[in-house]
């Protein structure tokens, strides 16, 4: 194995705890890599105006954020194996659900429905992480992490398009439902529980939250890259692609496909930036080049600018998405990590509640030019507070000293 400052991508993988996240997330990302370029088109197929559509996409989140605030509890009551595990088994039986909606006004319940089980999911998994990996190596290993998505996503998305015009859209629900019970079963077979410490988490661990600027403003940043997934990648990329450029379920899918392959290979160089030049350092550029990109979108209205957009728009994201939560760890302490997890997701829920409905009804009133603008104040918004506040990175050896604060 290389030295701990050279760790390299196939020595993190083989870290039993990633490979366990890996796996899992890999599974689960393939179905809603079918799904989410085809959602939207299904929405529009109901015969409901871009508003509807926005909401569609947020009522997943919205679930979530009304739930987010008990995960912290129910993953203390559950541990992390049971929680992972039961929240794949309730997004899948929702999206089972949702491809036999009737109407829009189901299809918008059962979706939403799902969002309870991904808030226990993706809390649950993500505490898991922080908890088990040092926080020298943890940019790296999320870095990772994220890169199941990416080659799931990548791996989904150009299905979709030939999924949903050979079998129907709803046959994308099925699959995605398909895809969350298996990584069900990956998690429940080999996921080892963390030693639980004991902490006070359950007694008011929000309250014990170092709520200071360096905290508020990751919260924030997180939100804000959270509203550019939902309300950029989810809902406007898509559709622009679909009734500006004029390409088929088919094109739409790959493009998004270029996008994640463009972010899945600048993961890991982000990773180890984060490591080793500081969290602020690559968020920084990263947000700042996310709000230029999203103003810029508009111009890109021919099917080889489209997919050079995609292109290009997934290697900033995909660096800048890295340190979000690196500086999550580096602020807070051990036994309230669970709760600043949960904290975490909420406010990323809150960007992709508030993102698709804004991106949605912005469009249908503005026009997509206003819309791509809009997406991006919250981006700069954050990014203002962001460089407020210190490199989190070189607070490390001092967390801890008073957590309460």
């Amino acid at each position: 194995m290389t030295a701990e400052g050279e760790l390299g991508f196939r020595e993190i993988l083989r870290l039993p705890e990633v490979r366990t996240a890996v796996a899992g997330t890999f599974v689960i990302m393939v179905g809603f890599g079918v799904l989410s370029p085809i959602l939207p088109l299904y929405a529009r197929s109901f015969g409901v105006g871009l508003d509807a559509v926005g909401l569609l996409i947020a009522a997943f989140s919205i679930t979530r954020l009304v739930v987010d605030p008990f995960t912290g509890a129910i993953i203390h009551l559950l541990g992390e194996r049971r929680s992972v595990t039961a929240g794949a088994l309730v997004v899948g039986i929702s999206s089972a659900l949702a491809a036999l909606a009737p109407s829009f006004g189901l299809l918008v319940v059962f979706r939403g429905l799902g969002g309870a089980g991904s808030a226990v999911f993706f809390t649950g998994l993500l505490t898991y992480l922080l908890r088990t990996i040092p926080a020298e190596r943890v940019g790296r290993v999320l870095s990772v992490w994220y890169a199941s998505f990416n080659v799931g996503i990548i791996a989904g998305e150009p299905l979709g398009g030939f999924v949903a015009r050979l079998l129907g859209p709803a046959s994308t629900l099925w699959i995605y439902a398909g895809t969350c019970l298996a990584s069900a079963a990956v998690f429940a077979r080999s996921m080892r529980e963390p030693p639980r410490a004991r902490d006070p988490e359950r007694r008011g661990g929000l309250r014990r939250l170092p709520w200071r600027r360096p905290l508020v403003a990751v919260l924030l940043a997180n939100g804000a890259y959270a509203w550019m997934i939902a309300g950029v990648w989810s809902t406007l990329i898509p559709l622009f692609g679909k009734e500006e450029v004029g390409l088929t379920e088919v094109g739409v899918g790959v493009a998004l496909a270029v996008g994640s392959l463009t972010e899945f290979a600048v993961l890991f160089p982000a990773g180890r930036a984060t490591d080793r030049i500081g969290r602020k350092a690559v968020l920084v550029p990263g947000y700042a080049a996310m709000a230029l990109a999203l103003v810029l979108w508009p111009l890109a209205r021919t099917p080889a600018l489209f997919l050079a957009a995609n292109g290009l728009f997934g290697l900033i994201s995909g660096y800048a998405g890295v340190p979000q939560a690196p500086m999550l760890s580096d602020v807070t302490d051990e036994d309230v990590r669970g709760a600043a997890v949960a904290a975490f997701r909420f406010v990323g829920d809150l960007g992709f509640v508030l993102g698709p409905l804004v991106a949605g009804a912005s469009a249908d009133a503005l026009g997509y030019g206003p819309a791509f603008a809009l997406s991006a104040a919250p981006l700069l918004g954050s990014l203002a507070l962001v460089l407020t506040v210190p490199e989190t990175l070189r607070m490390l050896p001092r967390i801890g000293e008073a957590p309460g604060l």
